[in-house]
């Protein structure tokens, strides 16, 4: 009986194995097209900022191999270091205009404060001091008289 998706049959095709695997659509070149139209994006205009905008709505998926989907950013880093590292980049400028258009009321400073909390782990400093430590004292006796007696 056939099986998997389809039915497929072992007489329909070659079956992977160690030997045989199927080509990956995204290369490291690929990838850094990927990674670097993204960085030039985000450069070009204030308003380019969140990742997602650019892969779901500006980019145009026929100018890759691959299918773009929401874990690819991630598969492409884990993959190449050279496409991390342009992902840095680009998560760096995308705080960096966070911060800036936030100090600057281009942004909702509420909205701004939630973003850079959730993506980035940044959060408000403030310094607790903690005033229930435990002093030594050491108290000396008092001597009565003089040693000189």
């Amino acid at each position: 009986m056939p099986g998997g998706k389809g039915n497929i049959r072992p007489s329909d095709g070659r079956q992977f194995s160690k030997d045989y695997q199927p080509n990956r659509p995204w290369s490291e070149e690929a990838a850094l097209r990927l990674g670097n139209d993204l960085l030039n994006w985000m450069k070009a205009a204030d308003e380019n900022i969140f990742f997602d905008d650019f892969l779901y709505l500006q980019c145009n998926e026929d100018n890759y191999p691959g299918k773009i989907y929401p874990e690819l950013l991630s598969y492409l880093a884990k993959k190449f270091t050279s496409f991390l590292n342009l992902l840095i980049k680009c998560r760096e400028i995308e705080k960096i205009k966070l911060k800036k258009f936030g100090a600057f009321d281009k942004l909702n400073a509420g909205l701004v404060k939630f973003l850079l909390s959730a993506d980035y782990g940044m959060t408000e400093k403030t310094q607790n001091e903690n005033t229930n430590y435990n002093h030594e004292i050491i108290v000396e006796p008092p001597t009565i008289g003089s040693d000189e007696d």
